[in-house]
């Protein structure tokens, strides 16, 4: 199919939607917790969940590249990653992410367990999936458990362009066809920690790329920090740091800009290590517990 050109915007109007229930929310549902269970689904594979001043801009964009789309890792091998999200130092929740190799490309799907006691006062959690093609990413959804509520975003992605179904859980859900600057390809989170994962930057480099959240575009600039040695799964390793800043391009002025550090083993592998994002409601930090094999969950469908 073709795609819509540069600029133009080609939505449906909202249609009749659904607000999904789902059984034993409880009278437990605090509002004020939504942010945190949001951001805990989404911390998946962040790369702009929150925002704060502490965490550091790359310096400039002037010289940036698009940081071109990367295949599948040849050859590619089933990965399991197992990591905890924290805040403030206390558990927030826990995630599983596979990635499994196909005949026709990768299937990456990852699941949020929130901690006990943010179930309890909330219910809560996250799935997402994505089909991973040689150019990048075809197809990416996302399942976000919110108290009775069930959020569904799923994007198609095109050359050029992608479409999306955006069902927030509430009585009207929005469809729509977006177009992406430069042809670029638009990439989920799912395929943006690929992306990045295959990146070989010089020190200093500055490359960006485009990625959807919800039904919005963003541009993601990342800055190659350089090496660093840090502590992972109890014990020091050497990474290689990333810092980044994302901006929405639709309406920038209405979202605050969004800043993450990401810590990459320094093997060829570049295992994510850590990943930490500030917000206004404080630190986020997602660290690796476990990486094994995944062939028996990927030959098993998951």
């Amino acid at each position: 199919m073709g795609h819509p050109h540069p600029g133009r915007r080609r939505s449906e109007p909202p249609a009749s939607g659904r607000r999904a229930q789902l059984a034993s929310s409880g009278p437990g549902k605090r509002r004020g917790l939504r942010p945190l269970l949001n951001a805990a689904a989404l911390l998946a594979c962040a790369l702009g969940c929150t925002h704060d001043v502490r965490l550091e801009v790359p310096r400039s964009t002037a010289g940036a590249q698009l940081i071109a789309a990367a295949p599948p890792r040849d050859p590619a091998q089933p990965e399991l990653l197992r990591a905890e999200v924290e805040l403030f130092g206390l558990p927030l929740g826990s995630l599983e992410s596979s990635y499994c190799p196909h005949q026709d490309g990768v299937t990456v799907s990852t699941q949020v367990q929130p901690a006990a006691l943010v179930n309890a006062l909330h219910r809560s959690g996250g799935q997402a999936r994505t089909e991973l093609s040689p150019v990048g990413p075809s197809l990416s959804e996302y399942f976000i458990e919110d108290g009775s509520l069930l959020r569904h975003y799923r994007v198609q992605h095109h050359s050029g362009a992608f479409e999306y179904l955006y069902d927030n859980g509430g009585p009207a859900q929005r469809t729509g066809l977006e177009s992406v600057p430069e042809g670029a390809p638009a990439h989920d989170l799912h395929s943006s920690l690929a992306l990045l994962r295959a990146w070989r930057p010089r020190l200093d480099e500055v490359g960006y790329f485009y990625v959807v959240l919800g039904r919005r575009l963003w541009r993601v600039d990342v800055r190659h920090v350089g090496p660093e040695m840090i502590r992972a799964q109890g014990t020091p390793q050497l990474a290689q740091r990333l810092d980044g800043v994302s901006v929405r391009l639709w309406q920038p002025e209405k979202a605050e800009p969004r800043r993450f550090s990401l810590w990459l083993s320094a093997d060829d592998a570049r295992v994510p290590l850590r990943m930490v994002a500030d917000a206004s409601f404080g630190q986020v930090t997602l660290g690796l517990t476990a990486r094994e094999p995944a062939s028996t969950r990927c030959s098993a469908g998951e």
